[in-house]
């Protein structure tokens, strides 16, 4: 007897919720659509690649599949090229050009290339840029409301990146940072609310980061809280530990962004891997397979 087709006649609501819940029919449905010459499904298929999502991971295969879907202009697969050139994913490092691909995907508006951009200049690894490009590449980050670019921004108000310093501005821009859901934002938002006494609302901000942060985070954040002289700090520590051990038995993905240069001053966690945008870009592909057999 045959195998049965993977792909039936059935309602919409039928083959999404099959999309979201067997990432194997997942990945062998964006896979078909990739070949067929979607864009969108071809970064998909990249980042299945990536991270082994229903898929066996291929971190060559899924270098050329970014390489493809930015040929078409998809402005996330270029902002990608330039992540695996800087991390070596399927390709040797090259940080120029992860800074030409990150450059090519900030002119056309993609926040995280703007961030990515800034924090290869801000490194200072040999890659062209001053300065003033760089936090011109986070003012424009941060405008298209990128969490992290307002944190990075925050932390050149406090150490005075350019002029004196400007701790008002800075707990500004941590404050919107950490509404936008960076975990470092919280921290700081948390870190400068324990300086002026209100260890309350603190408590609420570093549950929060606690809540996202990677597990290294988490671990140092816990031993820095163990320390602290309040009961209500110490006890965050605990969780803090706790999520730290949840994050190292379930890793998150690899990102789309950088986590920036450098680090928090009392934290100084290792690079982020935030989580990829596979499921966003599957609900693009749900979207779009209306009339897929």
């Amino acid at each position: 007897m045959s195998n049965p087709p993977i792909f039936v006649w059935q309602c919409g609501a039928t083959r999404a919720a099959r999309l979201s819940g067997d990432p194997h029919f997942a990945a062998e449905h964006v896979r078909k659509l990739a070949i067929s010459g979607d864009a969108g499904a071809q970064l998909s298929w990249a980042l299945m690649l990536l991270d082994g999502h229903g898929t066996t991971r291929d971190l060559d295969a899924a270098f050329r599949w970014f390489q493809l879907a930015a040929r078409s202009g998809h402005r996330d697969a270029m902002n990608m090229v330039g992540r695996c050139h800087e991390l070596g994913w399927g390709t040797a490092i090259n940080l120029g050009l992860a800074a030409h691909c990150y450059r090519a995907a900030a002119e056309v508006g993609h926040a995280w290339a703007q961030f990515n951009l800034a924090c290869l200049i801000l490194r200072e690894d040999g890659v062209p840029g001053e300065l003033t490009e760089a936090l011109c590449l986070l003012a424009r980050a941060a405008h298209r409301r990128n969490a992290k670019a307002m944190n990075m921004l925050g932390r050149a108000c406090e150490e005075g990146w350019r002029g004196p310093p400007k701790p008002a501005a800075a707990r500004r821009w941590y404050l919107r940072a950490a509404r936008g859901g960076c975990f470092r934002g919280a921290f700081h938002t948390a870190r400068h609310l324990i300086a002026l006494g209100e260890i309350g609302p603190a408590v609420v901000w570093l549950r929060r980061s606690i809540s996202s942060a990677p597990a290294d985070f988490c671990d140092e954040l816990g031993r820095l809280l163990a320390n602290q002289a309040d009961d209500r700090l110490r006890a965050l520590s605990v969780r803090a530990f706790a999520q730290s051990r949840r994050a190292a038995i379930h890793p998150p993905g690899h990102s789309l962004q950088s986590d920036g240069p450098g680090s928090t001053r009392a934290v100084r966690p290792k690079r982020r891997r935030g989580r990829p945008d596979i499921v966003r870009a599957l609900r693009r592909v749900v979207a779009s397979v209306g009339a897929v057999r």
